[in-house]
């Protein structure tokens, strides 16, 4: 079974945007890979692949005037991304990936990815700055009807 390179990258690209709904389905195998995955990551490597979101993101339209990035930096995350993801799966976690395709085929590491890119985000969401920027953003919700709601729906 062979996968086109374009494929695997957006299997990559995708891995991050649908954390949860990917785990749901995963066989025992792609639980192993990302296991594998996570055990294998350091610290240092869960930056580099939240830097490389980062920047895959930022290329949205959407989100385009937040951040830009040169072609230069661009390059850079891909590059440390891509010898990132290639270490882990070849050579940290040779066994359980080639396992893990057999079974689930490219949507396994789809799977696996997302779940080392979830302890990625979780490392980073407890950055000091992180939590800050995410808790300035309390202070313009409608805290009054949200509280009355969750109070109403604890009374039923």
């Amino acid at each position: 079974m062979t996968f086109p390179i374009k494929t695997l990258g957006f299997a990559l690209a995708v891995s991050l945007s649908l954390p949860v709904a990917s785990q749901a389905l995963a066989s025992p195998e792609t639980d192993a890979l990302s296991a594998c995955l996570v055990r294998s990551s350091t610290p240092a490597d869960k930056l580099v692949l939240t830097r490389w979101a980062f920047a895959a993101i930022s290329k949205h339209e959407g989100v385009s005037d937040l951040a830009t990035l040169s072609d230069a930096q661009m390059t850079a995350v891909n590059k440390a991304g891509g010898a990132l993801f290639s270490r882990l799966l070849i050579e940290n976690c040779p066994t359980e990936t080639t396992n893990a395709i057999r079974v689930d085929g490219v949507k396994a590491i789809e799977t696996a990815l997302s779940d080392l890119g979830q302890t990625a985000l979780q490392d980073i969401a407890g950055d000091p700055g992180v939590q800050g920027a995410l808790v300035g953003m309390v202070g313009y919700m409608d805290q009054a009807r949200l509280l009355k709601m969750l109070s109403d729906a604890a009374s039923k």
